[in-house]
């Protein structure tokens, strides 16, 4: 419908999965892998929806996942690109995941992290982490708003930096432990 096509009476209707409306953002060249050739961070919306594409320098897709989001409005607004070890790199994603209106607003910003261990792209793995950022209004004009601190700290001194958000005695920590895997302690 649109596309403005309608199927014919009796005519079998196959739909295809494919995009209606897509927008890049800016794309962001960037040595992933160490080999001195950039390849191309592009932060997509897909009907609606928030992707992340990566390119090798001959634009051929090398990585592409959805980011979930929360409600309206939502975006990946920063990058963080990290070396975590010698042979271990993350791309922490900063992720407005919306917000939501209604008797009462609120609206949430969460880290998902893409992994890769020995430059191999090929092996990266998208995971959901922690909340950063929560803003939230209740009724009778309650109000709140946590931004959260982030680091990245080797607490357990094993050669492996662990990525950590902190909010007063809040602490979420997260460490890598192989083929895309975290943990949460």
């Amino acid at each position: 419908m649109l596309a403005g096509k309608l199927p014919e009476f009796n005519e079998e209707f196959l739909e295809k999965p494919t995009h209606q409306f897509d927008i890049s953002g800016s794309q962001y060249q960037i040595d992933l892998n160490d080999d001195g050739i950039e390849e191309l961070i592009i932060p997509q919306k897909r009907d609606g929806v928030d992707w992340l594409e990566i390119r090798d320098s001959s634009r051929n897709v090398i990585f592409e996942s959805q980011i979930f989001s929360m409600g309206s409005e939502s975006s990946i607004y920063k990058i963080k690109f990290s070396k975590i070890s010698s042979s271990i790199k993350v791309l922490i994603l900063y992720v407005d995941e919306g917000k939501t209106e209604g008797r009462r607003f609120e609206s949430t910003g969460r880290l998902y992290f893409i992994s890769f261990e020995n430059n191999n792209l090929k092996s990266m793995s998208l995971s959901s982490g922690p909340h950063f950022f929560h803003e939230k209004s209740y009724f009778r004009e309650t109000y709140f708003r946590r931004d959260y601190v982030i680091n990245l700290i080797d607490y357990n001194q094993d050669g492996k930096k662990e990525i950590s958000v902190e909010y007063n005695h809040i602490q979420r920590i997260y460490e890598y432990k192989g083929k895309g895997e975290w943990t949460r302690y």
